[in-house]
């Protein structure tokens, strides 16, 4: 029997036992009021095995080999290839006592409030029989409600307004842009510097951008992961972090005298099996082995067979599963021109989102699990953090209300890690649900994931919602629920007094499909995710095209031809109504509070009889009296057919208190032949300001592509690689291929150009 570290003793001591959470049931756990205390003990014991004495800690790194022998990943020196057997388990119930790599993991107890895995094999029992289910209901029935679905999507979309039907259009109106701003982002650290910064959706919660400054340097990162560190004064580079080839680089996050970049890569694992060939389960086993192995794979691994000599027909059998992981790379900057790698945490799936706050990074990506090869294939259903296993008892399931009729196109795996300043090769915390996401909103104490799902037993959609408490880089406590209707996106979710509020859209068929229907709700939501208030039923065949929330009021944007922005109060949770409708022409597709009592609003303007587009519109919104909306002022940009604002709110530049607001924006232009091109003056950057005597004043519009920042036509991934920022009087223009700075004082006048090397 292997030995037991002691610090998992300490940790299992802490942990509140999950009672009766059978798989066939999963039921649903309340809050328990013991977990800080719990977490707090967690951290304490972090603390003790961080002074822990060299001979304990060579003692504990023996051990957990030991205990992982048999799973350990091997990475191969010459590929990509990272080798491990299907005999891989992982025994305890907590976080194992420590890394293949020799890393100390912090045991932390499960959450409280969520059912979890009672073991890797009743684990797989359940996603199996979603994986069935959902291939029978799909073959049923889902082809004919596609089909409908499908054919009134079609018909729909000559009314509803769509960025490429501007490209129809062909006005010689002068352009004139003006965004939205987005403001209430600031760090407090640097409240006294004049710079712009990432424009986010929750205060004091940092998202991460391609593009940073600290009112010294700037941070550019390019889509092949190259960094540059530049110098704001001289237009100098500094220094720069060359990328890895074989990564999609995403993002990074800014923190005083650390950069923090996410990459996500492919990598390949060899899985080793005996499969006996008089089986028919075991011989379907290998051909889906086979079919999962792209040839991409099939390149980096041989696959071989070697008959075993105890029974003529079984065989060993070797195959390569390319896996996705993504990475948080941190680099030590506090010598700009030689920035260190400091540490590196890797976890399963696909890039979904993350976020800093109080000194941590929150990482989400999604897992898609694969159950046909059999239970002891744990490689291909059990998503991973830094090589290991995630343990079952961290691994958290839907209630049993909530997987009736369920679709396993929302049984992915959401794996949420943490990794603090402090720390920043180790992992603090880790956690999977079953649970797909498509929408994140994180407040300053809860994770909201969202995803919609159509089940067998309704013809509309309903959207599913996770909400995991965290504190100091650990998942605490967690409740689901559901409401009719589809968000969306992240701004139709908003906490506020421990309530969640959401506006949704509902749009489908009913049960004969003889009739498909959209209407819209509000709903409110308390910490265990049960329905408290709603309005339901709202404007019927019209759709949600924005939300804002501010304290005690809501704001959200339905449309068909014309824009109603209804405003609603929710001073009561339990009794919201709507105060106020306002319609005009067009809608707007981003919302955001500028200033006192003002809302701006960026979308489109449209003609209210065929709903065809006119133009990009930025409306001013007077919000004094929540009951009585007034537009006080509007601009209408013709031939305008790309704004990178309307689907990325952090591509926009916003400072209330400067009073700028800048985004970019692209036109097609009629060839003279009928067809619309790119031409060379297609893309600008537009900087405006707003004024109670004069409204949307114009500052510049830039024109990108004489800038010098591109020598040939301008590509559709740099136009949305690039970012407007601004330090004291100067703004900056961040491309793919380099800046561009411009005095403010002078008209922006372009004042310096550093192009990048390749």
């Amino acid at each position: 029997m292997p030995v037991i570290n002691k610090k998992y003793m300490i940790a299992a001591a802490a942990v509140v036992v999950l009672g009766a959470a059978a798989f066939g049931v999963a039921p649903r756990l309340m809050k328990d009021p013991e977990t800080k205390k719990q977490i707090e003990e967690a951290k304490k014991q972090a603390a003790q095995e961080e002074t822990a004495s060299a001979d304990e800690s060579q003692e504990s790194a023996e051990q957990g080999e030991e205990l992982q022998a048999d799973e350990a990943a091997l990475k191969s020196d010459t590929s990509n290839v990272t080798e491990t057997t299907d005999e891989t388990d992982i025994s305890g119930t907590g976080q194992q006592d420590s890394k293949a790599d020799g890393k100390e993991k912090i045991a932390t107890p499960p959450i409280t409030g969520l059912a979890h895995a009672e073991s890797y094999e009743s684990l797989y029992e359940i996603l199996h029989k979603w994986q069935s289910d959902s291939n029978n209901w799909n073959a049923a029935d889902g082809a004919r409600g596609i089909e409908l679905y499908s054919s009134d999507a079609e018909t729909d979309m000559v009314s509803e307004s769509t960025a490429d039907a501007v490209a129809t259009e062909d006005s010689s109106a002068a352009m004139y842009p003006s965004d939205i701003d987005s403001g209430f982002t600031y760090d407090e650290s640097q409240e006294s510097t004049d710079h712009s910064t990432t424009n986010t959706q929750e205060e004091n919660v940092d998202e991460a951008d391609i593009v940073k400054t600290d009112g010294t340097y700037i941070y550019a990162m390019n889509s092949r992961g190259d960094i540059r560190i530049v110098d704001a004064v001289s237009m100098k580079l500094v220094s720069e972090i060359s990328g890895d080839r074989n990564a999609d680089y995403m993002e990074m996050y800014l923190n005083g005298d650390s950069l923090q970049v996410i990459r996500q890569q492919e990598t390949y694992i060899t899985y080793k099996g005996d499969i006996n060939l008089s089986s028919s389960d075991s011989g379907d086993q290998e051909t889906n082995a086979q079919n999962n192995s792209d040839s991409k794979a099939n390149k980096n691994t041989d696959k071989d067979s070697e008959t075993d000599n105890t029974d003529t027909n079984t065989v060993r059998a070797s195959y390569s599963v390319p896996v996705t992981t993504v990475s948080i790379d941190t680099y030590d900057i506090s010598d700009r021109e030689n920035p260190k790698q400091t540490g590196t945490c890797q976890q399963d799936g696909t890039y979904l989102s993350s976020r800093r706050n109080g000194g941590n990074l929150y990482l989400f990506t999604s897992y898609s699990p694969d159950t046909t090869d059999g239970v002891d294939a744990k490689v291909k259903y059990i998503p991973r953090i830094d090589d290991e296993y995630i343990a079952y008892d961290h691994i958290y399931l839907p209630a049993a209300e909530e997987t009736t009729d369920y679709t396993y196109d929302g049984k992915n795996y959401l794996v949420a890690s943490s990794v603090s300043d402090e720390n920043p090769d180790q992992v603090t915390d880790s956690m999977a649900v079953v649970s797909g996401a498509e929408t994140f909103y994180v407040s300053e104490s809860n994770i909201y994931s969202a995803v919609s799902d159509w089940t067998a037993s309704d013809t509309k959609p309903r959207t599913e919602i996770v909400r995991i408490g965290y504190e100091d880089g650990f998942f605490t406590e967690g409740s689901t629920g559901s409401v009719s209707g589809e968000l969306n996106n992240s701004f139709s979710m908003d906490e506020y007094n421990g309530n969640l509020r959401l506006v949704t859209t509902t749009a489908g068929w009913n049960k004969d499909y003889s009739e498909y229907t959209r209407t819209n709700g509000l709903y409110i939501l308390d910490a265990d995710m049960k329905t408290i208030g709603k309005i339901e039923n709202l404007a019927d065949n019209e759709e949600i095209k924005s939300a804002r929330f501010m304290g005690d009021t809501g704001y959200f944007v339905t449309y068909r031809n014309t824009d109603p922005l209804f405003s609603a109060d929710l001073s009561d949770p339990t009794k919201p109504k709507i105060i106020g409708e306002l319609k005009i022409t067009g809608f707007s597709e981003y919302l955001h509070f500028y200033g006192e009592n003002k809302l701006l609003g960026i979308g489109w303007e449209t003609d209210p009889d065929t709903g065809s587009i006119e133009g990009l519109k930025c409306s001013m919104f007077d919000i004094t009296d929540p009951s009585d909306v007034k537009e006080i002022d509007r601009i209408v940009l013709k031939n305008v057919s790309i704004c990178d604002a309307l689907s990325n709110y952090r591509a926009i530049l916003a400072s209330p208190d400067k009073n700028l607001f800048g985004f970019a924006y692209g036109l097609y232009k009629n060839s003279g032949t009928g067809d619309y091109y790119h031409t060379e003056e297609q893309y600008y950057y537009g900087l405006l300001s707003y004024s109670e005597e004069d409204g949307f004043v114009p500052g510049a519009y830039l024109n990108i592509t004489q800038s010098g920042l591109f020598d040939d036509a301008l590509t559709n991934t740099e136009y949305r690689t690039m970012r407007g920022i601004y330090i004291s009087d100067t703004f900056y223009l961040v491309t793919e291929n380099g800046i561009s700075s411009y005095d403010m004082t002078d008209g922006y006048k372009l004042t310096d150009t550093l192009l990048w090397e390749s």
